[in-house]
Parts: structure tokens; C-alpha cells; sequence
């Protein structure tokens, strides 16, 4: 069984607007829709669990249970709270799926939401990438298959220069070893559940990718092709891009 992860938690502190960002609505609908709909789409994704905080929850139910019978809906399984950073969220969302998979084994019941399991595959993804696809998501997953984890990265266009100081260039980088990560990442759970907890206490509020780990732990990740179009939102003009697009 596969658990998407949407991390929907924080504040967007780079924007102007007075919610945070993957809440404001593009075409009508809240961010997080449009970046959880191929979720919903996806015959490989079983379930979804969103980390948000308590004051959104009744907004994202709202949306989601419109239309009672959409993907979205029926794959649903719950919230998980946001943690001090995005991996500390992460850990949140994984324990809690533990627990709802462990619960329903107690209660006789096959799996977490969907009858189909074992937690086997989770894979994370940003609300404040509305763009993602299904098909971005099935390969990340089809990856597992033969990998510990996978993440889709784009090359870099640009030379790039390593600085110690930020005031002068102390090294001209190879820029064809070197990627841009994206999401979704897609994890066989087990093991990348065991590479964060080996981070706690303290170790797991430096991470600042959510591949770090699983390569801190010698895991096995295979990149595939990303999307220009994946981005995520982060500023006004990220925003304004966005409704250009979406229109």
C-alpha cells in the first residue's frame, strides 16, 4: 500500500498575502486541491494523509468532502500536526500512519483505509506545487520497484560557483553533476521511516531536503526527469506565474 504525505504546514512567510500560501485559491479551488488532485487521480497511490494545522483543517475538509465521491475524497484518511520543520513533519505524518496501520491489524481490518496492506510506499509532496502530475508521481513510484527511494530533479542551466562566505567565488562547481531536487519523493516506508527516527532528537531540525536522510542512511535513491512546471510557490511571483498558468 502507498500513503501520499501533502505537507500543507506552513506559513508562507515570503508573500504578501494574509493566509498562507497553499491556501489561497487558483481557478476557484484552495492550492492544496489542485496539488492533491493527481494524488486522487493515481490508480498507485492508495490513501492520503495531510499535515495542517488545526486551524485549516475544517477548510480542507470542506473542500475536499464538495464533492463527496471525487478521489480526493475517498482516499482521504486524516491530519497530522506540523512539526518544527518539514522533516519533523514528516516524522509526524509517518508515526501516525504507524499507529492507523497498527490500529486497524488490532481491529481485524486488512489496512490503514483502503484493504490493500502493509504500509509499503509513502511519497511526499508540497501543497504549494499545484502542477505536479499523475505521471511524475507513478514514476517516482515505479522507481521503488528497484530502489530505496526516488526524487525528480532538473539539471542546472546556470554555472554555479561555491562560496564560503557569500562575498567572493572560491570554486566554479561541474555543473552537469549537479541537480535541482523537486517533489514528490517516494520512500519505501520502512526504511526511510528508520533513517528520520536515527535523526532524533536534535540531528532532524538541520535536515533541509527530504531526501537528506534516506542519503545520511546509504539508501538507495534514483532520480528521474522533473517538470519545469513542478515549481513551488514560494513568492508573489511564484503566485502570478501560478494564475497564468492555471487560467
Amino acid at each position: 500500500m502507498t500513503i501520499a504525505i501533502i505537507l500543507a504546514g506552513g506559513i508562507g512567510s515570503r508573500m504578501s498575502t494574509s493566509i498562507p500560501k497553499q491556501f489561497v485559491e487558483l481557478s476557484g479551488q484552495m492550492m492544496i486541491m489542485h496539488a492533491m488532485a493527481p494524488f486522487g487521480e493515481s490508480s498507485m497511490v492508495d490513501n492520503i494523509q495531510i499535515v495542517a494545522a488545526e486551524e485549516w483543517r475544517s477548510n480542507i475538509e470542506d473542500a475536499i468532502f464538495e464533492e463527496p465521491q471525487s478521489p480526493v475524497a475517498q482516499k482521504f484518511l486524516g491530519f497530522s500536526d506540523p512539526g518544527e520543520n518539514r522533516q519533523m513533519s514528516i516524522y509526524n505524518a509517518m508515526v501516525d500512519l504507524q499507529k492507523l496501520h497498527e490500529n486497524s491489524k488490532n481491529d481485524g481490518a486488512d489496512s490503514v483505509h483502503s484493504g490493500k496492506g502493509a504500509i509499503s510506499n509513502v511519497i511526499i509532496h508540497d501543497a504549494a506545487r499545484p502542477f505536479v502530475t499523475v505521471e511524475c508521481i507513478e514514476d517516482c513510484l515505479k522507481a521503488l520497484e528497484t530502489h530505496d527511494g526516488a526524487m525528480p530533479v532538473l539539471p542546472m542551466s546556470d554555472t554555479v560557483y561555491f562560496s564560503r562566505t557569500g562575498k567572493r567565488v572560491d570554486e566554479l562547481l561541474n555543473r552537469s553533476c549537479i541537480y535541482a531536487g523537486q517533489a514528490p519523493e517516494a520512500f519505501r516506508f520502512e526504511k526511510y521511516l528508520a533513517a528520520t527516527k536515527a535523526l532524533l532528537p536534535d540531528q532532524i531540525l538541520m535536515i533541509r531536503g527530504s531526501t537528506e536522510p534516506a542519503i545520511m542512511a546509504g539508501l538507495d535513491v534514483a532520480m528521474i526527469p522533473g517538470d519545469q512546471r513542478n515549481f513551488k510557490i514560494t513568492t508573489d511571483e511564484d503566485l502570478e506565474r501560478a494564475e497564468g498558468m492555471i487560467l
